[in-house]
């Protein structure tokens, strides 16, 4: 069966395409990542992509994700690395690892602003063993990340709560029927939680951290992504929201999600990153 590579087109047609650039980076760090499995009553998949501004500027993928199991739970974690903090792209990666490592070993309840405090600070000791100063400072310019976190627990056949919490504008949805629900309000961050330049961004941690709870019944879908996904979809009614609504209706191959997500059109050309979680009925794949 053949199949159509070229990108999905999103809107009206964009700037021609420029020919991407290898990132100036080291580590290594790929273009495009993809991940996916089925585990405890799960499915889950993530892909995360450079977009085309980055591509053409040789400016690294600074989106990350990560995901995993933990007693029967999905932890899900989407990170965006602010992007005038050159080495955000580290601060991203660092954030999910932590979390994660945070969540494999949390007791119930989780105590969430712990949580986002040491993903916080894992920035803060990166750059003190990179240039011997614990300063959140220097590690808000150089590493700066957004994330949203979810713990998704079983609650009986093909159904599961999620707890959320995030820092900055990385955003989650039930996708239901097609139709996009914000999982998040707008953004009201006081002025001593946002970056010098407006940004809510790790390691800044808000007072308060109270998740988000919501049901994922049979045929729903969590989806937590970055903002470079979040501002073209928009309020979901558009081209985007209909390719994914019916894209995320099942669980897609892993590549497939990679090429939905690799859209171009109009002037969208950030990095973006999708995570989705499915509850599966028992005896599904």
């Amino acid at each position: 069966m053949s199949f159509d590579w070229a990108p999905p087109l999103i809107g009206v047609t964009g700037p021609p395409e420029v020919p991407a650039r290898a990132p100036q980076t080291q580590p290594y760090r790929p273009d495009t990542v993809i991940d996916g499995w089925a585990a405890d009553g799960f499915a889950v998949r993530a892909a995360s992509v450079r977009g085309p501004g980055h591509r053409a500027s040789g400016v690294p993928r600074q989106d990350d994700f990560a995901v995993a199991t933990v007693a029967g739970s999905v932890i899900a974690v989407v990170a965006d690395g602010v992007s005038n903090a050159p080495l955000s792209h580290l601060g991203a990666t660092m954030v999910c690892r932590t979390v994660v490592d945070y969540l494999l070993r949390a007791d119930a309840p989780v105590d969430w602003h712990d949580l986002l405090r040491c993903a916080g600070w894992a920035l803060v000791e990166y750059a003190g063993r990179q240039w011997g100063e614990t300063d959140p400072q220097r590690a808000e310019t150089l590493l700066a990340s957004t994330v949203v976190v979810a713990l998704v627990r079983p609650d009986g056949p093909g159904r599961a709560v999620a707890q959320l919490v995030r820092v900055g504008d990385s955003a989650a949805w039930r996708l239901r029927d097609g139709g996009w629900e914000p999982l998040f309000t707008t953004l009201s961050d006081p002025r001593d939680e946002l970056l010098p330049d407006g940004v809510a961004a790790l390691p800044r941690v808000p007072t308060d951290v109270d998740p988000v709870e919501v049901v994922i019944a049979a045929g729903d879908v969590l989806v937590l992504a970055t903002d470079g996904f979040a501002e073209p979809l928009g309020h979901g009614t558009g081209d985007l929201g209909r390719l994914f609504g019916d894209g995320l209706a099942t669980p897609p191959t892993m590549t497939r999600l990679a090429w939905m997500l690799d859209f171009t059109g109009g002037s969208w050309d950030d990095d973006r990153t999708v995570l989705a979680v499915w509850p599966e009925p028992p005896g599904l794949p």
